[in-house]
């Protein structure tokens, strides 16, 4: 009887320390700008082509992408949410900005949750021109 008693407790020992091992891995996410790059002057206002790439050790969850003019992060010209488990994701939209006047700043903003409750967020950003 002591001999299953011990058993039992270093099952209970061994399952807990698998668990704490695995909440210890972390999933980590990289963003990155294909088009357009940071600081870009856009050759064309009416064919802008936004393309970020989200790139993870496990799998991407929730990531999202916005563009909107510097001056009026309320403007949002694309507001792009997916849930996703696929360890690499592309978005890739093909905006019209030439409503716009010539000159103007946008601003891209991309983010990515790390687990699924979002309590880990990675974000990056950048900044293009209109010509």
């Amino acid at each position: 009887m002591r001999i299953l008693l011990v058993l039992a407790i270093a099952s209970c020992v061994l399952f807990t320390a698998c668990e704490d091992d695995h909440n210890d891995d972390h999933n980590h996410i990289t963003i990155e700008f294909l088009e357009p790059t940071d600081g870009e002057t856009v050759a064309d206002a009416s064919d802008v082509h936004v393309h970020v790439r989200f790139s993870a050790e496990v799998e991407n969850h929730e990531v999202k992408v916005m563009v909107h003019p510097e001056s009026d992060a309320s403007d949002l010209v694309l507001d792009y949410d997916q849930h996703a488990h696929d360890m690499v994701v592309d978005v890739e939209e093909d905006l019209d900005l030439s409503a716009y006047p010539s000159g103007t700043e946008f601003h891209v903003e991309a983010e990515a949750c790390e687990d699924h409750d979002c309590a880990e967020v990675v974000t990056a950003e950048l900044s293009f021109t209109l010509p």
